[in-house]
């Protein structure tokens, strides 16, 4: 079994964009509360810091309202073959996560 890491990124004029990652390995639940833990309030991320494609609406228009948060959706079990580009476990994932946490996301004015 992996682990489908499901996220989305929600503009300013609430359009959204969404996107799963399959990670190698099955996420336990202290596993998941590790990574909420380590999330800004418990569900938002700067997917790059984490090595995870950026899902921004460029297609619309960017203003000043719009930011380079992406929030957690769900972890979900799955068969399906991992497909991580850095071929990571879902554990090397989340203490990635931690070491983003730790540091401090670097948030951006605005997704260029």
């Amino acid at each position: 079994m992996n682990t489908r890491f499901e996220y989305v990124y929600r503009d300013a004029s609430n359009y959204k964009k969404w996107r799963e990652i399959i990670f190698a390995g099955r996420a336990s639940e202290g596993l998941a509360h590790r990574l909420t833990a380590a999330l800004h309030d418990g569900e938002w991320f700067i997917a790059e810091q984490v090595r995870l494609p950026n899902l921004f609406l460029l297609e619309f228009s960017v203003n000043e309202d719009d930011h380079c948060w992406h929030e957690f959706h769900s972890l979900t079990q799955t068969k399906n073959v991992a497909d991580d580009a850095y071929a990571r476990t879902i554990d090397e994932f989340v203490t990635e996560v931690e070491r983003v946490r730790v540091k401090g996301w670097k948030e951006f004015a605005r997704p260029t």
